[in-house]
């Protein structure tokens, strides 16, 4: 993940200081990558120990893990709004980054383990590409099953058990139509793999697996707008490419 990404998966377990401090770091990045530990404790009105606690929050090894990743944030081209090809490729570009610095392995366990595979999509462009996924899934010898309408999701939920696999796909991970059907699987204790967009959700918290996609607001000149999910599509593309070779390779 690069600092940014960081940042989203684990803000909201900031305390309100560690957020003031992520605050200033994210618009000070040029003056940041220059100073010591020491040095930026001090110009936060802070101390060394807790900057470095901070550091390990967001996920980095300590602060010079924190502070490449910074100055690799700096490396980055500034975007023109109106490049949206440009747009395109970093969002293809950090979801990969983020990929190959992701442990696949226990979800690919769990995939060829799991009893029963059930595959839900929260919306249409999510279900399009997870009709995709379950295919690809299909063709490297592993049933699974794609779960149409809440209804339907709600039902089969009672009828799983620890031994099976739930993978949702979704935008945000806060679908409010879903959130009964999530706790009754955490009840009979499912397996949950959550596939969001970065950043903390009532689903990747649920979840006992979480991945994570980039997205980028597209202009419209008809509507007001909206996310591109290229990255879903991406991330989903990894994980069946993935499963393949462990099922073909590593096995």
């Amino acid at each position: 993940m690069n600092f940014d990404q960081h940042i989203k998966v684990n803000y909201e377990a900031l305390s309100e200081n560690e957020q003031e401090m992520i605050y200033y770091i994210r618009n000070h990045r040029q003056e940041v990558i220059k100073l010591s530990i020491v040095e930026l404790g001090n110009l936060l009105l802070s101390s060394k120990s807790s900057v470095l606690r901070l550091a390990k929050k967001l996920g980095f090894r300590g602060f010079s893990d924190m502070k490449y990743s910074i100055e690799e944030s700096l490396l980055q081209s500034t975007i023109a709004p109106t490049d949206l090809v440009a747009s395109l490729k970093k969002e293809i570009d950090q979801t990969f980054q983020y990929a190959e610095q992701t442990n696949f392995q226990p979800l690919l366990d769990k995939i060829k383990q799991a009893n029963q595979l059930h595959l839900y999509a929260t919306g249409f462009t999510q279900n399009n590409y997870t009709k995709d996924f379950s295919n690809d899934l299909f063709l490297s010898g592993r049933p699974n099953f794609l779960i149409s309408g809440e209804t339907n999701f709600e039902m089969i939920s009672h009828t799983l058990t620890a031994e099976d696999l739930v993978i949702v796909t979704s935008l945000g991970g806060d679908t409010p139509a879903i959130k009964n059907t999530i706790r009754n699987l955490e009840m009979n204790k499912v397996s949950i793999c959550s596939i969001t967009s970065f950043g903390k959700s009532f689903l990747s918290e649920a979840a006992d697996f979480q991945l994570y996609y980039e997205i980028t607001d597209l202009p419209s000149p008809v509507v007001g707008g909206g996310s591109s999910m290229v990255g879903l599509n991406i991330i989903l593309a990894i994980l069946a490419r993935k499963y393949r070779e462990f099922v073909l390779f590593d096995e």
